[in-house]
């Protein structure tokens, strides 16, 4: 292997290690922000309304 490849080999590996850290982090991040806006306590009572959305019923649709 040339020098340069070997350069370019290492460059390499050092974006992609810096890449996976960090991807980890953000999308970790994005992660407890949905659990956190899921579990919100003042999200409760819409999501309990949007759950009943398929069972109601519609003066059209009778």
């Amino acid at each position: 292997m040339s020098p340069q490849a070997a350069e370019a080999a290492a460059a390499y590996e050092s974006w992609r290690a810096f890449a996976g850290y960090w991807g980890l982090i953000f999308f970790g991040l994005i992660f407890l922000g949905v659990i956190a806006y899921v579990f919100w306590p003042s999200r409760r009572k819409q999501f309990e309304q949007d759950a009943q959305i398929p069972f109601r019923e519609d003066e059209s649709d009778v």
